[in-house]
């Protein structure tokens, strides 16, 4: 559903990660993500105030989680795009996406970054 407003999480550098833009132009929008997630409109606040906006803003994550969990998520699109789902009939195709999710959320478990997809 969308909603009128701000969005705490975009996947945005994710998808164009995926999409094999250049990697100038994920390393600018990452640099721009990270200076308007800084931004706060609000300047006068107590610090408790400060504690309980921040936590309810996106949280960081660590960036080598993040490249092993983008990793690990290329590989599962690399594999669910291999899938020759036109030569299978239903039951087999749900069953190879079935396995494939749940190996994805397995690794997931590890992985603080692909969680969020979950």
């Amino acid at each position: 559903m969308v909603e009128p407003g701000a969005c705490d999480q975009s996947f945005g550098i994710h998808v164009a990660e995926f999409a094999n833009f250049p990697e100038s132009v994920v390393t600018l929008a990452r640099e721009k993500a990270a200076e308007l997630e800084d931004f706060s409109p609000i300047s006068i606040i107590s610090n408790d105030a400060k504690e309980e906006l921040g936590s309810k803003r996106k949280r960081a994550c660590d960036p080598n989680d993040m490249s092993v969990g983008a990793a690990r998520a290329r590989q599962f699109l690399k594999d669910f795009s291999e899938l020759p789902l036109d030569k299978m009939d239903l039951r087999q195709a749900l069953h190879e996406v079935s396995k494939l999710r749940k190996d994805l959320e397995n690794d997931a478990v590890n992985c603080r970054w692909l969680q969020q997809f979950f």
